[in-house]
C-alpha cells in the first residue's frame, strides 16, 4: 500500500494557478447547467412520486409519514441518488481538468463535459450506493433520537419543553446531541474512507461499488488522518464564510449611511459593500468548489494513481507554466455582461415602477403577544389598540364540546397545569389563571372562548381562526362554522390550519369561506392546492414563491415575523400581510415605508436582503413592545 505523499498535496495549488481560467469557467457552466437542466429534472422525479399522494404536495408531519412508507422511502433515494449524482458530476468536471494539470494537459470546459458524460450513469449508481449506506448507518441514530423525544419530551406539549426548558429538556438535548455527534464522526470517517472514490471511476474506469470498496481499501490506514483532513477543511471553510459574513457586516455599517441620508450616497455605499461580498464569496467558492477536487486529484495520484484519461483530452506540454485567458466561451463572459447591465436596467425599472406601498395586512399573532399572554382577552383588545388588521387565534374542542381558544395541546405552559385541553370541562377552566405566566398584572386572564374572541372583535377587525389537531377533535369544523354563523362574522374571518384535510373538511361545510394552508415545510407545489392563501414562514416566502402564489390567485402570509428589518424586507417581497406578535411595530415600519420614495424602498429591500440594513431597528422602542 502507497504512503501518503504529503508534500504532494500542497502541488494541487500549483495546478490551481495555471488552471484557474478553465476551473472558473467549467465551474460557472456546470452550475448553470445544474439550475436550468438538472434542477427541474428532479423536481419532476418528484412530482412523479407525489402522483400517488391526494393533492401531489405534502407538507409537516405528511412528509414524515411519507418517508416512512416504502414508496417514500423508495422516492428519497432516487431523489437523493439523482441530487448527489449531479453534485458529484459537478465536482468531477473540475476533477478532469485538475487531472489534465497533473499531466500538462490544457483541459478545456467542453472536454471536461464531455468526458464526464460518458462516466454519468456510473456516478448516478455511486450516489445511490453513498445514500443508501449513509441511510443505513444514520438509521438507528434517528430512531435514537425519536426515542429520547417520546422517553423525556412527549408527556406534555412540545411548547413547554420549549418556553420552561426544565431539566428533561435538557437531558433530551444531551442525548440527542450525543447520538448526533457519534453519528456525524461515524459519517465523517466514513465519507473519508470514499475520497477518492470518483477519481477511481473517472480515471481508472472503475465501477461505483468497486470503487468504494478500493477508495476504502487504500484508505484504510489513513481514515482518521482523512477525516481529520476532511473536517479540517469544513470547519475552515465555514469559518471563513463567517468572517467573510462579520467583516462585510463592519464595513457596510461604515460605507451605508443612516436611512435619513441621501439616498444616492447610500446607493454607493451599498454598491461597494455588495461588490465586496460578492468577491469574498466568491473566494470562497474557489476555496470549497475548485481547490478541493484539486486536492483530491492529487491524493489519487499519491495513493492510488497514475490512472489516465480515457479518452485522452489534449496533448501532453498543451496547458504551460502561466495560466491562459486563450478559454473558449468569451461569448459567455460577454452574455454575463451583458446581464449585469439588464439586472441593473431592470432594478432601476422595479424602482420607477414602484409608486405606492401595496396594501399590507398586518395580522396579531395569538394576538398582541409579545404585549399581553398569548391567545387570551387582553392581547386580543390590544391588538384592536394596536391597530391591527386581523388577530389571529387557535381553536379546540373542550370536554363539553366548546370551542376554545388554546395553542397547545395542555395549559402546562400558559397555567402550570398539566390539564389537557380535550379533558378540559367549563368549570375546570372558569378559575384557570392563564395570565400570570407572563405577567402578575395580567392574572385575571382566563381562557376565552371562541364566542367571547369574534364578539369582541366585531365591526373592530378580522380574526384568522387557526384549527388545531392533537387527534382528539369530534366535530371541530362544524362547531367552528355555526358559531362564527351565530356572531354574524362570516364575512370577517379566515381558516387556516396545518392540516389539510382539516381544510377540507371546511370547504365542503361553507364553499365559500376564506382558507389557507399554515406550512412550515413541504414538498411539492403548494399553489396547486384549492386554497384562498398560504402562510408560510420567512424561508419558504421567497419572492418566486410569491410570485407563484399571485399567478395562482392566493395570497401569501409571512410568520412570524417580529424583526423590524425582516418586516421589511417581506413586505418588499409583495407578501399580501405579515403575522406578528408586534402588530404595533409592524404598522410603524409600514408608515416608515411609506415616506421613502419607490427608489429609497429598493435601496432598503437590497440593504435587508443581504444583511447590510444598520439602525433600521432603532424603531422597536419598549413603549412600543
Amino acid at each position: 500500500m502507497k504512503p501518503i505523499r504529503w508534500l504532494d498535496l500542497l502541488e494541487a495549488r500549483n495546478d490551481f494557478r495555471r488552471t484557474w481560467p478553465q476551473l472558473l469557467l467549467t465551474d460557472l457552466l456546470a452550475r448553470t447547467i445544474v439550475m436550468v437542466v438538472l434542477t427541474p429534472m428532479v423536481g419532476l422525479l418528484i412530482k412523479l412520486f407525489l402522483l400517488q399522494t391526494d393533492d401531489g404536495v405534502l407538507s409537516d408531519t405528511d412528509i414524515i409519514l411519507f418517508l416512512l412508507h416504502p414508496l417514500g422511502i423508495t422516492a428519497l433515494i432516487i431523489v437523493c441518488s439523482v441530487s448527489l449524482g449531479v453534485l458529484f458530476a459537478q465536482q468531477s468536471v473540475l476533477m478532469v481538468v485538475g487531472f489534465g494539470a497533473v499531466e500538462d494537459r490544457r483541459v478545456t470546459w467542453l472536454d471536461s463535459m464531455r468526458y464526464v458524460t460518458r462516466y454519468a450513469f456510473e456516478l448516478v449508481k455511486l450516489a445511490g450506493h453513498v445514500i443508501v449506506r449513509l441511510l443505513l448507518i444514520s438509521a438507528p441514530f434517528l430512531a435514537g433520537v425519536g426515542g429520547v423525544y417520546l422517553l423525556l419530551l412527549n408527556k406534555h406539549d412540545i411548547n413547554f419543553y420549549l418556553a420552561d426548558k426544565p431539566p428533561e429538556f435538557w437531558w433530551a438535548i444531551a442525548i440527542a446531541g450525543l447520538l448526533m455527534m457519534i453519528m456525524a464522526v461515524i459519517v465523517l470517517k466514513k465519507c473519508s474512507s470514499w475520497i477518492i472514490t470518483m477519481p477511481l471511476i473517472l480515471f481508472q474506469g472503475n465501477r461505483a461499488r468497486q470503487a468504494l470498496r478500493e477508495s476504502a481499501r487504500k484508505l484504510v490506514v489513513f481514515g482518521w488522518k482523512m477525516a481529520l483532513l476532511l473536517a479540517s477543511w469544513l470547519a475552515g471553510v465555514a469559518l471563513l464564510s463567517g468572517l467573510v459574513t462579520f467583516l462585510v457586516g463592519l464595513i457596510g455599517n461604515v460605507l451605508i449611511p443612516d436611512l435619513g441620508g441621501n439616498f444616492a450616497i447610500i446607493a454607493i455605499g451599498l454598491g461597494i459593500t455588495l461588490m465586496l461580498a460578492g468577491l469574498g464569496n466568491l473566494a470562497i467558492a474557489i476555496l470549497s468548489t475548485a481547490l478541493f477536487p484539486l486536492l483530491i486529484v492529487r491524493l489519487y495520484q499519491s495513493l492510488a494513481g497514475p490512472g489516465r484519461l480515457d479518452p485522452e483530452l489534449a496533448a501532453r506540454g498543451s496547458l504551460g507554466e502561466k495560466a491562459s485567458l486563450q478559454i473558449p466561451g468569451k461569448i459567455i463572459i460577454g452574455l454575463s455582461a451583458a446581464a449585469l447591465v439588464l439586472i441593473i436596467l431592470g432594478g432601476y425599472a422595479v424602482s420607477r415602477s414602484i409608486d405606492e406601498e401595496a396594501k399590507i395586512e398586518i395580522i396579531a399573532h395569538r394576538g398582541a403577544s409579545g404585549t399581553a399572554p398569548e391567545n387570551t382577552m387582553a392581547s386580543f383588545q390590544r391588538a384592536i389598540v394596536d391597530n391591527a388588521d386581523w388577530i389571529e387565534l387557535d381553536v379546540q374542542e373542550n370536554a363539553d364540546d366548546v370551542i376554545v381558544v388554546a395553542h397547545d395541546s395542555d395549559f402546562l405552559k400558559v397555567a402550570r397545569s398539566n390539564l389537557k385541553v380535550w379533558d378540559a370541562t367549563n368549570e375546570n377552566l372558569r378559575d384557570l389563571d392563564i395570565g400570570s405566566w407572563y405577567a402578575p398584572e395580567y392574572s385575571n386572564q382566563r381562557v376565552p372562548t371562541l364566542r367571547q374572541a369574534l364578539d369582541l372583535a366585531k365591526d373592530k377587525l378580522g380574526v384568522v381562526i387557526e384549527l388545531k389537531y392533537y387527534g382528539h377533535d369530534r366535530n371541530l369544523e362544524s362547531r367552528v362554522a355555526d358559531i362564527v354563523e351565530q356572531t354574524g362574522m362570516e364575512s370577517d374571518i379566515m381558516v387556516m390550519s396545518l392540516k389539510i384535510d382539516g381544510l377540507r373538511k371546511v370547504a365542503a361545510l361553507r364553499p365559500a369561506w376564506t382558507r389557507g394552508l399554515l406550512n412550515t415545510a413541504s414538498i411539492g407545489d403548494l399553489t396547486r392546492l384549492n386554497l384562498n392563501f398560504l402562510a408560510l414562514n420567512s424561508v419558504a416566502a421567497s419572492a418566486t414563491m410569491i410570485h407563484r402564489a399571485h399567478k395562482q390567485g392566493m395570497k401569501v402570509y409571512v410568520w412570524t415575523i417580529n424583526d423590524p428589518v425582516q418586516m421589511s424586507v417581506m413586505m418588499s417581497r409583495g407578501i399580501d400581510g405579515i403575522i406578528t406578535d408586534e402588530p404595533a411595530l409592524a404598522r410603524q415600519v409600514m408608515e416608515l415605508r411609506k415616506q421613502l420614495s419607490p427608489f429609497g424602498r429598493l435601496v432598503v429591500w437590497i440593504a435587508g436582503e443581504a444583511g447590510l440594513l444598520p439602525g433600521i431597528d432603532k424603531f422597536s422602542t419598549e413603549e412600543d413592545a
